[in-house]
């Protein structure tokens, strides 16, 4: 199948400011509910350090991307593999990243499935959760790239009131908890980073929503804005749980941000976590949106397949795969698979896809 063209049609694009939004909607998702043990286990107090050059290595990656997308006109990232590869690798290189974000938005889906079963409703089956989350998905999904802009959106505000509520939190602070600073090397900071990348990842979006968005030069700005709110975000929660609780406390907390939530209380509402819990459902359908439409895309490039129909294939698979997670361990094992595989894929090959197409020139459409 050759390169796919995108209908001129004014419908079919976003405004570039969104991007941010989509960006930003794109990395934060159920990682913010538990990351903080996986850090902490690993640089303990300095834990927010690492958060920060998590942060930055995501603005390095994201220029990498640029440089990339920038090189080729109105092309994502399948098209620039079947320009620099040729036909046949394209198609193996595509399908790498298919399976990969398939994989992320099956980690979304369980992981909200846990906690749903975890905090509010333990008798629901998981195949019922599944299969109204999917189909959910799928009605979503079919809007088209600019309905999950809007969702894209709205998503990012409640986040933002999410972030809000670390006020109560706060009140409990224990700054001796931070002590000492800068204890740990930068080795074990950049391994700390390194277990934060699975949460900060999915900025990679912009290697497929490139085509559709309007003002291409004014990108840039607009990317490395959403990250920097994503890694502001990351760290005041990283900060705030670190005062919080007691390091022995942390290393057994799967939901770190959601105990938090529990001491949240109005005069109306005791149990706040189940509001928040409800509301993070848009925020995780977000995710799951963006990384089945870029599923989407992928299965209709390298097979021809209507994408109405990929669409479908890709949702059923993740039913049944879903519904084999059905133990933490397991959860653990494919959240630890992927966020390794993500770590190459989103952070390295980015570079040497770079470094191929300044050697050899293959295929630049415009520099």
């Amino acid at each position: 199948m050759g390169m796919s063209t995108i209908s001129r049609h004014s419908h079919m694009f976003i405004s570039v400011s969104l991007a941010m939004f989509i960006v930003h909607g794109n990395q934060v998702g159920i990682g913010i509910a538990g990351v903080q043990r996986f850090i902490y286990d690993r640089v303990q107090q300095d834990a927010w350090i690492a958060v920060i050059i998590a942060g930055l290595m995501t603005h390095v990656a994201a220029w990498v991307m640029l440089k990339i997308l920038r090189k080729y006109k109105n092309l994502d990232l399948y098209d620039i593999h079947q320009m620099v590869f040729g036909k046949w690798p394209a198609k193996v290189l595509n399908l790498i990243f298919i399976i990969y974000i398939m994989g992320s938005a099956l980690t979304i889906l369980r992981g909200y499935i846990e906690i749903i079963q975890s905090w509010m409703f333990p008798e629901v089956p998981s195949w019922l959760l599944n299969a109204s989350l999917l189909c959910l998905a799928i009605y979503g999904v079919t809007g088209g790239i600019r309905v999950l802009a809007g969702i894209s959106f709205f998503s990012v505000g409640l986040t933002i009131c999410q972030l809000l509520l670390m006020i109560y939190p706060a009140q409990y602070a224990d700054f001796n908890l931070l002590q000492p600073v800068f204890h740990h090397d930068l080795v074990e900071l950049l391994d700390g980073a390194r277990k934060m990348s699975f949460s900060i990842i999915g900025f990679e979006i912009i290697l497929f929503i490139y085509p559709f968005v309007k003002e291409k030069q004014l990108l840039s700005r607009y990317v490395h804005g959403g990250l920097l709110m994503t890694t502001l975000l990351y760290v005041v929660v990283m900060l705030v749980t670190l005062l919080y609780f007691q390091g022995e406390q942390l290393k057994h907390l799967i939901w770190a941000t959601l105990m938090m939530m529990k001491i949240v209380e109005f005069p109306f509402l005791e149990r706040f976590e189940f509001v928040s819990i409800s509301l993070w459902m848009l925020i995780m359908l977000d995710n799951l949106l963006l990384n089945l439409w870029v599923a989407m895309r992928g299965v209709h490039h390298i097979g021809g397949f209507k994408e109405r129909k990929a669409l479908i294939g890709i949702v059923i698979v993740m039913f049944f795969a879903s519904n084999f997670l059905e133990t933490r361990q397991s959860i653990n094992w494919i959240t630890d698979v992927f966020g390794a595989v993500g770590f190459y894929i989103i952070f390295v090959y980015p570079l040497v896809l770079y470094i191929v197409i300044l050697l050899f020139r293959k295929g630049t459409v415009q520099t």
